[in-house]
């Protein structure tokens, strides 16, 4: 059921015409009368893969402007001990493995850790 809505998803996003629109909202509309529990976990399930996108694409926006500045090498190897590779990947949301890299929750909250012990490091640099 989750294939053929994200297939519908897709399909209502590159609609042109408002017959378009009826028929993927009449087709809907079927899927959820069929299987209402089937129906249901599906559109959780898109939900979360959503939300988690969001995420993903917020650490990117976030990072913007601060990624030409860092060293992603020194950030991957000393806080992750990784390659760089491995953390523009997940940046990125690149495809890796047929699916797309993403961060943990618990690896996001090592970014932020990462991120804040830089920041302090460049803070503490006075000249006298």
């Amino acid at each position: 059921m989750k294939k053929e809505l994200e297939e519908l998803k897709n399909a209502y996003c590159d609609a042109k015409t408002e017959t378009e629109l009826e028929e993927i909202s009449t087709r809907v509309k079927e899927l959820a009368q069929s299987d209402r529990e089937a129906f249901s976990d599906a559109m959780v399930e898109m939900a979360a893969d959503t939300a988690q996108r969001a995420t993903e694409l917020s650490v990117k926006a976030q990072l913007k402007d601060v990624l030409p500045t860092l060293s992603m090498a020194y950030i991957a190897k000393n806080y992750f001990n990784r390659t760089s590779q491995w953390l523009y990947q997940r940046i990125n949301g690149n495809e890796v493995n047929g699916k797309p890299a993403k961060f943990t929750d618990e690896e996001l909250a090592t970014l932020e850790a990462a991120l804040k012990d830089i920041s302090e490091k460049i803070g503490s640099v006075s000249f006298s």
